[in-house]
């Protein structure tokens, strides 16, 4: 009698479990450090600017997953995608949370004022609304009912909310001109593919 084997973990399941641990490092390292008092003399600032750095890094990628899809035909980087996208939206709205929170105590009178005299505050929170459209119709039976042309259209917001994060985290002016040039590099990159890729599609389809 052959010994039998134990069952194999889904591969889709280790990628989304792979996701999930990256995703969750962050975050875990953040509620140390602020825990521990590690987030140097202004915990509440450095929070803040962490999550949106990881939200945007989170978006990217996300947006970096169908090129890279096209290039390799590997079908693990669609199956994460809409998982990757959804840590993307929580990253993003923490940022915010924690800014209404932590750095505005729920002042609401203060907020309101904040915003609409600070170009860079309208700005990311333009970011941010721009995806929750995205996150409502991630679900596949959102899809259906779209039908896939008007779904994808519509996902192509998350390239806006890309331009309008990279944006927000350049008006802010905080001496991080590189990491700002580096990020709109990956944007301008991703787009320059997908349009490059439409491109050969309609020419394909017309030769």
């Amino acid at each position: 009698m052959q010994p039998q084997r134990a069952p194999s973990i889904p591969w889709h399941t280790l990628a989304r479990l792979a996701v999930m641990a990256c995703a969750l490092t962050p975050l875990a390292w953040l509620a140390w450090a602020w825990h521990a008092d590690h987030l140097g003399v202004f915990p509440e600032e450095t929070l803040l600017h962490h999550l949106g750095r990881w939200g945007l890094y989170w978006l990217l990628a996300t947006l970096a997953l169908g090129p890279a899809f096209r290039l390799t035909g590997w079908a693990a980087f669609m199956t994460v995608r809409r998982q990757m996208g959804l840590w993307a939206f929580t990253y993003l709205s923490l940022h915010l949370l924690v800014w209404l929170g932590l750095e505005q105590a729920w002042f609401w009178d203060f907020i309101v004022e904040e915003i609409a005299r600070m170009l860079h505050l309208q700005v990311g929170l333009i970011g941010l609304l721009l995806l929750i459209p995205l996150v409502l119709t991630s679900l596949r039976r959102a899809q259906t009912l779209l039908g896939l042309p008007r779904w994808q259209w519509l996902h192509r917001l998350a390239y806006l909310s890309a331009a309008f994060g990279i944006l927000h985290f350049a008006l802010l002016d905080r001496g991080d001109r590189p990491e700002v040039v580096a990020t709109a590099a990956v944007l301008v990159g991703l787009m320059g593919f997908r349009l490059g890729d439409a491109l050969i599609t309609w020419l394909g389809k017309r030769a």
